[in-house]
C-alpha cells in the first residue's frame, strides 16, 4: 500500500491557505506535487516562500503534468463547485476549506458531482483538529451530561480592516471575496455562524426550524453583515450560533457551551474543558477541569486526516463529512431566508421552490 498521496493545491483565495500549504508540506502522508494560484502578486509571494513547490498556470496543467491524486482547494465559496467539477473530471479527490459553498444549491451540486465521479469530498473545519471538541463529543455519547438540549457557540474576530486592499495580496484577495455577497454567500453570518451550525448539526442533529438576525452594525466600507445570530429549533431543544467581524478583543475566551439534562460542558480551549454535573443530593454540583485526551496522529491537521483517510479507505467522519457540511449549508440557507424575510423557516427546505 502507498504511504503517501500525491496532493496539489488549487486556488489560494481563502485566508487559511498559508496554514494549509504549510501543514500539507509537513504531512507524512502527503507528497505536494504542485500549486495553482491565479493572482500574479499572490503567486509571486507564495513562489518566493515555497520555491521547491512546482507552480502551474491552471488546474488543467496541474492535472496533466503533475498527476495529483487529490487536491486541497481554498477557492471562494462560489467558485468551489467549479473546482470540484474540474477535479472530478480527472478522478481527483477534493478537500475544500470551510464552509462548503456559497449556497445550498452549490453544496448539493458539489456533492452530486463527487458522487457521480466516484471521488471523495471533504470539507475542512479548523475546529475539528481541537482535542477538546472530540473529548466533549465522547462525554456526550457516554451520557455524561444527559440528553443535550442546547449548544451555544460564538465565533469571530475583528474582521476586515478598512484598508484591507492595501495590506498585500493575502488580505486583498482573502477579504475581497469574503465581503462579496455573491462569492461568499453573505458576510460574518456565513463566515462564523457556520461554525456553530456545523457543530450543532454534529451534536444535536438537523434542526426542524431556523431563525436569524444580523446586519452591518459597525463597519461602513462593505455591504454584507458584520454581525449575526442564528437560532436553531429542535423538538426538545435549541442552539444559538453567533458570528462577528467586529470583536477585536475580549477580556476572556468565550467558551462553547453544551447543556444537557444533567450537566453542562464548556469548551474553553484547544484541549481544555470544564464539566459540571448534578450530584445525587438536591443542589449538589460536581465540577471538574479536564484536559482532553490527545487525538490520533492523523488528526494533527486537515491534510494529515484527508490523506490518511484516502490512503486507508476510511470514511470522513464528524463535521468534515460532506453530508454534515451539506446539512450545515441548509441551516445557513434557511438562516439567510429568515434574516431577509423576518420569519421562522422550517427544515428541510423545499428543493424546487
Amino acid at each position: 500500500m502507498a504511504t503517501k498521496l500525491r496532493v496539489g493545491l488549487v486556488d489560494a483565495a481563502h485566508l487559511h491557505f498559508r496554514t494549509l500549504i504549510k501543514a500539507t508540506l509537513e504531512s507524512p502522508t502527503a507528497d505536494v506535487v504542485g500549486m495553482v494560484i491565479d493572482d500574479d502578486e499572490q503567486r509571486a509571494l507564495y513562489t518566493a516562500e515555497y520555491p521547491h513547490v512546482p507552480l502551474f498556470v491552471s488546474a488543467e496543467e496541474l492535472y496533466a503534468r503533475a498527476k495529483p491524486q487529490a487536491i486541497i482547494t481554498c477557492a471562494d465559496n462560489r467558485r468551489a463547485a467549479e473546482v470540484v467539477a474540474e477535479a472530478a473530471a480527472h478522478g481527483v479527490h477534493v478537500m475544500k476549506e470551510k464552509p462548503m459553498a456559497a449556497s445550498l444549491a452549490l453544496a448539493d451540486e458539489m456533492a452530486t458531482t463527487a458522487a457521480r465521479a466516484g471521488i471523495r469530498l471533504m470539507i475542512n473545519w479548523p475546529t475539528n483538529w481541537s482535542p477538546s471538541y472530540h473529548h466533549a463529543k465522547r462525554l456526550i455519547d457516554d451520557d455524561r451530561i444527559g440528553r443535550v438540549w442546547q449548544v451555544h457557540h460564538r465565533s469571530g474576530h475583528g474582521g476586515p480592516p478598512a484598508d484591507y486592499a492595501a495590506r498585500g495580496p493575502i488580505a486583498r484577495i482573502g477579504w475581497g471575496w469574503l465581503i462579496d455577497r455573491e462569492r461568499n454567500g453573505g458576510g460574518a453570518f456565513i463566515d462564523f455562524c457556520s461554525y456553530g451550525a456545523v457543530l450543532s448539526r454534529w451534536i444535536m442533529g438537523q434542526p426542524s426550524k431556523v431563525m436569524a438576525m444580523g446586519g452591518r452594525y459597525v463597519k461602513e466600507f462593505f455591504t454584507v453583515d458584520d454581525n449575526a445570530i442564528l437560532l436553531l429549533g429542535y423538538p426538545r431543544g435549541h442552539a444559538v450560533c453567533e458570528g462577528t467581524w467586529t470583536q477585536p478583543a475580549v477580556p476572556l475566551r468565550i467558551p462553547s457551551m453544551i447543556y444537557g439534562a444533567n450537566g453542562s460542558i464548556a469548551v474553553t480551549g484547544q484541549s481544555e474543558l470544564q464539566v459540571a454535573v448534578s450530584g445525587a443530593e438536591r443542589g449538589e454540583v460536581k465540577s471538574e477541569s479536564i484536559t482532553a485526551e490527545p487525538l490520533a496522529n492523523h488528526y494533527r491537521s486537515a491534510p494529515d486526516y484527508f490523506t490518511y483517510c484516502l490512503l486507508n479507505e476510511k470514511p470522513f467522519e464528524g463535521i468534515v463529512a460532506p453530508e454534515v457540511s451539506r446539512d450545515a449549508q441548509e441551516i445557513l440557507e434557511a438562516g439567510l431566508i429568515a434574516m431577509r424575510e423576518g420569519r421562522e423557516v422550517s427544515l428541510p427546505l423545499r428543493p424546487y421552490s
